[in-house]
This record gives structure tokens, C-alpha cells and sequence, in this order.
């Protein structure tokens, strides 16, 4: 969901703790791979990309460059997409070497894949960052405390100036920024329709000092990171745990966030008043929530995320939904005060839009076909 990286194309600038080695064996379809760059300091290689369509990256890491250990046991490679994590990797494990096999989209241009050890360096324990007790003494204090029900906490402990986003279930994409600790309270819930998630990315803008994140909800910490890395970033991802099982309110309006900017605008208030005041206040538009709620929230991520790479693409999604937004403003000024009248507006504003999107532009292309022939 917050992906802001740069590809320095041909000769590459390597920080300190960059290494050169051999190229990896790989294969690239949709593709080209730009170089790899090994950054011990994060115990990482970095794989600049340029991304021509959706596709996937097959890669053979020999041991001796690059690995992912615990206990002397194999363990998963952290893999991100432009700083976001992904799951679920198909791997080939051998005694010499692990191969992966990343998926990436078009608007993807940076895959990281982080171990526990390069060039026979070995990561540091969590314990080696020597980040004050009195921040471990905080966890401990804040995981006694209450949070309410469907909601979690975001710690921010740091010593230096920071910036960066949270995005959840119920929560719309926010930025923030400021220095030393912050505490966040979301929403961030489960329903029976979905699985509320969480992710956050934040970075020290300063070379000294450290950043950590930890995500609390039901009295246990649910993820965990933090850096020491000069300008250092921290990324967690996580599923929320609480909530009632029966809401269907609460979501999040990605795209109209996204598009026009803030949770706050007029428009995206328009829409939630519209949904907590009007739909759910009958069984018919409930009804239509549960389903309308299980679509949209499989593909609305990705748009959001799309409008906030492209300035482009967001005034085209702006021009596709002013209509829609300004139709279904009908809504509130109108009395629903049974299930007839909820199902007789619902089908007039749904006909509304079907002629505003599909029948005017069919007839406009007819008639334009006519004049030029």
C-alpha cells in the first residue's frame, strides 16, 4: 500500500555495506531484472527491476550468498514488493542452493529478499540493536492496559524524527509524521465477511538513531520490527484478531480516499454517511453491504494503490466516480422508511447509472458512426 523507490539504471552507487559478488542464476518473465545489489547491513539482496506487465521473477540463491536460517533449520525468506511483504512463494530447497519463484505486477520496480546471513555474515539478534529497556518496559505496560473491542494500537518508539503511513481494515490510508514516541489507536477488524489486515511503513529520516513498531490488539502483540540502518525502514503487515463477527460497517472507502485525497473530503464522507445512515438501516441494504463489501474489498487495495503510484490514473478514476458519487447523494435527501421504498430507490439509482455508463455512450458512438459515414 506506501511504495516510493528509485532504480539507478547501468553502473550502480553501492552504499559501505554493499558487496560485489556473481549474478545470480534467474530467469524474468514480463520483465527485465537491472542488477542485484547485496546490503549486509540488512542482511538483504536488492533487485532493482523494470516491470513491462504482471510477471514473475525465478531465482536460484546459492547458501554461501545468501540464506535464511534459525537454529541451524531452514527457514522462509522475507520477500517484499517495493517494501511489502508477500507470502505464500513457491521454493525449491537443495543442500547448495534455494530457488523462488516472486510474483510482481506492472507498477512494481524493487523486489528485496531478506535472510539471516550474507557472505557467511550472520544477522544480529533482535537484542544487538540496543534499543532502551525503558521501551521494552512500555510494551509490557501497554499490554496490560484495555484497547476496545475491534480496535488495536500502534507503537511508535523512536529517537529521531520519522515519517511514513498506516492503512487498515476500517482505517483509511494515513500519513504522519513527528519524532520520539506515538501512540495509534485503529479500528482493525474481523468480520464475517473478511479478514480485517493491517500494514505499516515508516522510516528514520535522520542517520542516527533507531525506529521501532509494534502492533498490540486483544492484549498481545500482534507484529513487531525495528531498525538501527541509517535512514532505515520498517515495514509490518499483520491480521487483525478482534471483532464483533457480524458488522458490516466500519470499512475503509479506499478508492474514494485515495482519489480525492483524504477520509475527511466531503465526497468520501458522503459515501460513509450513506452507508451507516441509509443501507444499513434495512435488511435489503444490509444484504446488499455483505455482498457488495465481499467484491469490492478484493480488488479496492490494489486500485488505491495504483492511484497513489499514478497521478494519471487517479484523475481518470476521479472522472469515472464523480458520477457514480453524485448519483448516490439522492439518497440522502430522500425518506427510506421501509424495506419497499430502500429496494425502490436502490433499482432506480442502480438503472440511473447503468444508463449514465453504458446506454448514453453506446447511443453517443451510434450516432458519431452515423455522421462520419
Amino acid at each position: 500500500m506506501i511504495a516510493l523507490f528509485f532504480v539507478i539504471i547501468g553502473v550502480f552507487a553501492y552504499p559501505a555495506s554493499a558487496q560485489q559478488f556473481g549474478e545470480p542464476d534467474h530467469d524474468i518473465r514480463g520483465g527485465k531484472v537491472l542488477g542485484f545489489e547485496i546490503n549486509s547491513e540488512d542482511v538483504s539482496l536488492i533487485i532493482p527491476i523494470t516491470a513491462r506487465t504482471s510477471g514473475e521473477l525465478t531465482i536460484t540463491l546459492p547458501r554461501n550468498l545468501i540464506d535464511a536460517k534459525s537454529g541451524g533449520n531452514d527457514i522462509e525468506f522475507e520477500v517484499l514488493l517495493d517494501g511489502l511483504a508477500i507470502y505464500f512463494l513457491d521454493e525449491t530447497v537443495t543442500e547448495s542452493d534455494r530457488t523462488l519463484t516472486i510474483p510482481f505486477s506492472k507498477f512494481n520496480d524493487e523486489i528485496t529478499i531478506i535472510g539471516t546471513q550474507v557472505f557467511s555474515r550472520v544477522a544480529p539478534t533482535p537484542t544487538s540493536t540496543a534499543i532502551p529497556e525503558r521501551i521494552e518496559n512500555k510494551i509490557r505496560q501497554e499490554l496490560t492496559s484495555t484497547v476496545p473491542e475491534g480496535k488495536a494500537k500502534l507503537l511508535i518508539f523512536s529517537d529521531t524524527d520519522w515519517s511514513g503511513a498506516l492503512q487498515a481494515s476500517g482505517f483509511d490510508y494515513t500519513e504522519m509524521d513527528g519524532r520520539h514516541d506515538k501512540i495509534v489507536i485503529f479500528p482493525c477488524e474481523t468480520s464475517i465477511i473478511r479478514q480485517g489486515v493491517f500494514g505499516a511503513k515508516f522510516e528514520k529520516m535522520t542517520q542516527d538513531g533507531y525506529l521501532k513498531l509494534v502492533v498490540i490488539q486483544d492484549q498481545k502483540i500482534l507484529e513487531q520490527r525495528s531498525t538501527k540502518v541509517q535512514f532505515g525502514e520498517v515495514t509490518i503487515l499483520g491480521d487483525c484478531t478482534s471483532g464483533s463477527g457480524t458488522g458490516f460497517g466500519g470499512g475503509g472507502c479506499l478508492i474514494a480516499t485515495a482519489t480525492y485525497g483524504t477520509e475527511l473530503a466531503p465526497q468520501v464522507q458522503q459515501l460513509r454517511e450513506l452507508r451507516d445512515s441509509s443501507l444499513l438501516q434495512t435488511g435489503s441494504g444490509s444484504a446488499f453491504m455483505e455482498s457488495f463489501n465481499q467484491l469490492y474489498y478484493s480488488f479496492s487495495p490494489t486500485i488505491a494503490d495504483w492511484e497513489r503510484q499514478s497521478p494519471i490514473f487517479k484523475e481518470l478514476v476521479k472522472i469515472t466516480i464523480t458520477p457514480l458519487i453524485t448519483s448516490l447523494s439522492i439518497l440522502n435527501y430522500v425518506d427510506i422508511d421501509s424495506e419497499e421504498s430502500m429496494l425502490s430507490y436502490g433499482i432506480s439509482i442502480i438503472l440511473l447509472n447503468i444508463g449514465m455508463y453504458f446506454v448514453a455512450p453506446a447511443i453517443l458512438l451510434i450516432k458519431i458512426k452515423k455522421i462520419k459515414f
